[in-house]
Parts: C-alpha cells; structure tokens; sequence
C-alpha cells in the first residue's frame, strides 16, 4: 500500500512539466509509475504481497470476473506463494497488461464506440 506520507498521484502528474500538455497515454503511463513508487521500496521494488493488495485496490475492475480463469489464478498463486519476493517496476508492468489482457473490462472497453 502507498505510504502514509506520500503525496496525492494527482498532485504529484500535475507537477510533472513535460506532462502539461502531454497526451492521454503519456499521462496514463505517468500514473501507473507514480502508483508504483508509491509503493516501493528505496531499491524501487515492490514485494509481491504487497503487489496483490494494490491490485485488489487499485484495480479491481480488471479482476472482476476473473478469479476461475487458469492464467489468473497461476498469477495470484505466484504471489501467494512468494510474497516475500520482490517485483520490479518491468515485472509489475507486465503483470498489469496480463491482468489487462484477459479481463472482461478489456473486452468492454475494446467494444466501445469511438467514433460519433
């Protein structure tokens, strides 16, 4: 879980100056490193414990759904299994588009008309 004393991810992307008018997927990736560091260590690694409780938080809605699915559960049991292992920033993106890719929210949003 983030840090008591860290600073708001909002305030913390509105400070970032490159990002002022950067675009939609700049400033998703932007966040998704600001999560992360919230929750790092000073080695910036995470232990996958804590990895499993900012997915529960942070992104629940790409879980739903999900927790009968083999590849999900091989995910979860990792964690599970080694939550004193450390995941750096690489593994903990990766982690998030596997979860993202066999989500039933992504094949939602992959429905969504874009166009008027």
């Amino acid at each position: 879980m983030p840090k008591s004393n860290t600073i708001p991810i909002s305030k913390q992307l509105s400070s970032i100056k490159a990002l002022g008018k950067g675009s939609e997927l700049e400033k998703a990736i932007a966040t998704a490193v600001l999560v992360y560091n919230s929750c790092a260590d000073s080695d910036g690694k995470i232990n996958k414990a804590e990895v499993k409780d900012l997915l529960h938080t942070q992104f629940q809605n790409f879980l739903q759904g999900q927790e009968e699915k083999p590849k999900y559960k091989e995910l979860m049991k990792d964690l599970e299994e080694d939550s004193k292992g450390q995941m750096d920033f690489e593994d903990f993106m990766i982690l998030l588009l596997s979860v993202t890719l066999m989500s039933n929210l992504f094949g939602e949003i992959r429905q969504t008309k874009n166009t008027k």
